[in-house]
């Protein structure tokens, strides 16, 4: 006959092991917001993440910070991460070497300069990566982001709406997945708490472009 004390740890085991099972495994992902700041959506984008308690990535445009450096200061103050995505978001095959080494410095000195501290990662426009753009991106001292899965929400095109929006940024999540969006979309904007509803249901875990390399090994 098995003891009272016995039963009751074999019990307690197997109730442990059905909450082990039912309880999913975090996912980790970073969310990227590209081409700001931006005046009239940044400020909106800030006020979702601060109430829901989330930090992202800023893939934050030379200019744009030049243009408006309390704004991306704000950013970092909020405890967002920063990172270059070169001065004027310039198609790389179209540069010559020496337009394409000025696009990631000048972009370097004015976003350190706009946010109080300096990029440590290099995200490119159109995610276009060749041998010229390494070598741009290795003389300013820079680390090019790459992701182990990109999901794009989409926004950069006209065409896609708010619910496609949200539809796209949610589907094929897996841990260590960067999800892609823009800041000049108002759209994106307005759908932020329900795409942020929506993936805290599937058990994400919000981190930088930082953080997620730092749990990724990278």
């Amino acid at each position: 006959m098995i003891s009272p004390r016995l039963a009751f740890a074999s019990l307690c085991l197997f109730l442990a092991s059905i909450v082990t099972a039912a309880t999913p495994k975090p996912v980790h992902v970073a969310l990227i917001f590209d081409d700001g700041p931006d005046a009239a959506q940044t400020p909106k984008l800030l006020a979702v993440f601060a109430k829901q308690k989330v930090h992202v990535t800023f893939g934050t445009m030379g200019k744009n910070a030049e243009a408006n450096p309390r704004l991306l200061k704000r950013v970092v103050a909020a405890g967002h991460e920063v990172v270059n995505h070169s001065y004027s978001h310039q198609q790389p095959k179209d540069l010559t070497g020496e337009a394409l080494d000025a696009q990631v410095a000048d972009g370097q000195r004015l976003i350190t300069a706009a946010a109080g501290r300096a990029p440590v990662w290099y995200w490119p426009p159109y995610i276009a990566i060749d041998d010229r753009v390494r070598a741009s991106v290795a003389k300013a001292g820079l680390r090019i982001y790459t992701p182990r899965k990109l999901v794009a929400s989409g926004d950069y095109m006209t065409d896609v709406d708010a619910a496609e929006i949200l539809r796209r940024a949610t589907t094929g999540i897996e841990d260590g997945t960067v999800i892609l969006f823009h800041e000049w979309r108002p759209e994106t904007a307005t759908q932020m708490k329900a795409v942020l509803k929506e993936l805290k249901r599937q058990g994400c875990v919000f981190l930088t472009f930082s953080e997620l390399a730092k749990y990724l090994g990278q």
